[in-house]
């Protein structure tokens, strides 16, 4: 089955949303849309078919019809069948592809900087199901419960309500090892402890583990889309942003101490993850406190 291949942001835009019940016999009819159509099954099971493909929607499953491709029921329902219809679309351009295997790597295309945001490759199975079918349907009846209200900043919600379903499915659709999780909180648990040292490598965290290093590698990218040298860095700016705003600590003391013994290289990693010099975003943090202050 295809997968909807698309970026965020800008996010997907939500339409409309609604419930409906097919009484045993009744067919879907036939339609072509300029837009997406997301069908959940609460119960029974959807009898549907897109370009003479047959694709039966049972409880807990669900699947996306795409647009300006004609869908209608392939057959009568068996017994009465409820479902959840979502129409939406994409601001970004879209792609259906064919794939089989995804994970957190695929999903990340680029780390959020102080100047620019973080950009996702969405990468949404068209079929799929729950094993926990009380997930996606508390998220799908909390969006519903909107249309009940005439507030504008309820209705606003909506769209929020909706990527929160989009970001299920994702999370539905990626195959984590069981296996490569488990390495990968090792390795996160070892960063915390240690990413102050200078001396830490990924190849004496691999001996400590007892796993190969290419293996933690492989590991942490399938689960949280960085590699251990990237998540390493990771830590040490989260450490050293909180640092940056004592105006005290002069930044040859930040660099050490949050595990790089040379201040020009800090300087250059961190410019080139947030955008700015550490200096840049020191002043820029304050000049933000002093405004909300006023």
């Amino acid at each position: 089955m295809e997968t909807i291949l698309t970026m965020v942001p800008p996010l997907p835009i939500f339409i409309k949303a609604s419930s409906a019940l097919f009484p045993k016999g009744e067919v879907h009819f036939r339609r072509e849309f300029d837009i997406f159509v997301l069908l959940f099954v609460t119960k029974g099971t959807l009898y549907m078919e897109e370009s003479g493909t047959d694709i039966p929607i049972g409880e807990g499953e669900y699947f996306i019809l795409a647009p300006y491709i004609e869908h209608a029921g392939s057959k009568p329902c068996e017994e009465d069948t409820e479902f959840i219809w979502v129409h939406f679309t994409f601001s970004s351009p879209y792609s259906l592809v064919e794939e089989r295997k995804i994970d957190w790597s695929n999903i990340i295309k680029r780390k959020s900087t102080f100047m620019e945001s973080d950009l996702y490759n969405l990468r949404l199975p068209r079929f799929g199901s729950f094993s926990r079918k009380d997930q996606p349907v508390n998220l799908l009846e909390r969006l519903l419960k909107i249309n009940e209200s005439n507030e504008p900043a309820e209705r606003m919600k909506q769209q929020i309500y909706f990527f929160d379903i989009i970001i299920q499915l994702q999370k539905n659709a990626l195959e984590l090892p069981s296996n490569a999780q488990n390495i990968a909180t090792q390795c996160i648990q070892f960063i915390h402890l240690h990413y102050r040292e200078d001396t830490f490598r990924v190849t004496n965290m691999a001996h400590e583990l007892l796993y190969h290093p290419d293996y933690i590698t492989r590991a942490m990218k399938k689960t949280i889309g960085m590699s251990p040298v990237q998540y390493l860095n990771h830590c040490r700016l989260m450490k050293a942003k909180e640092l940056l705003q004592q105006d005290y600590v002069d930044l040859k003391t930040i660099s050490n101490e949050v595990g790089f013994t040379d201040v020009s290289y800090f300087s250059r990693v961190f410019k080139k993850k947030e955008g700015i010099t550490p200096g840049e975003y020191r002043r820029t943090t304050f000049a933000n406190n002093m405004k909300q202050q006023k």
